[in-house]
């Protein structure tokens, strides 16, 4: 059996999490709107690399990976 140690467990169930922001996409009289976090953030390189993806997501698979479309 696997226990959690100290740290992990602060981390995992007493640790405040930041709650998601969303950045908008307008592409063809839609939005497209994408959440994240620090955490999307670092995954993707930083935030510039962020908001392309989200970008060529709206643009090339009309917002395939958006959390929200909005017309």
């Amino acid at each position: 059996m696997n226990m959690l140690g100290p740290r992990a467990y602060e981390n995992l169930f007493q640790t405040k999490h930041e709650p998601m922001k969303e950045y908008e996409v307008q592409h063809e009289d839609k939005t497209y709107v994408y959440s994240y976090n620090w955490e999307i953030i670092e995954i993707h390189g930083g935030m510039t690399a962020f908001k392309e993806w989200c970008i060529e997501d709206a643009v090339e698979r009309q917002g395939e990976y958006a959390d929200r479309k909005e017309e």
